[in-house]
């Protein structure tokens, strides 16, 4: 629901996190500022956004916890086949 909702990752990233012009896919690719697409480097880029970039610290004003929560849905859709 974050990732839809409050966060507003889908505006950019896409309803099923293919990508978009503005930014771009949370599916597994060559990550950029993920570094690696690890867990620990999505939760970096969500809590402190990506400097010159729409990619903000704490999208939608989500707190830490919810930023977890956020991470572990696209992190899960990469490794564990969670759907988006």
């Amino acid at each position: 629901t974050l990732f839809h909702g409050r966060g507003g990752c889908h505006a950019c990233h896409g309803e099923r996190l293919e990508g978009t012009p503005i930014a771009p896919t949370l599916r597994a690719h060559k990550w950029k500022d993920a570094v690696d697409g690890s867990f620990p480097q999505i939760y970096r880029v969500i809590t402190t956004g990506v400097e010159g970039t729409a990619m903000v610290s704490h999208p939608g004003g989500i707190d830490d916890a919810q930023a977890l929560a956020l991470a572990s849905y696209i992190w899960s859709v990469n490794n564990r086949g969670a759907k988006p």
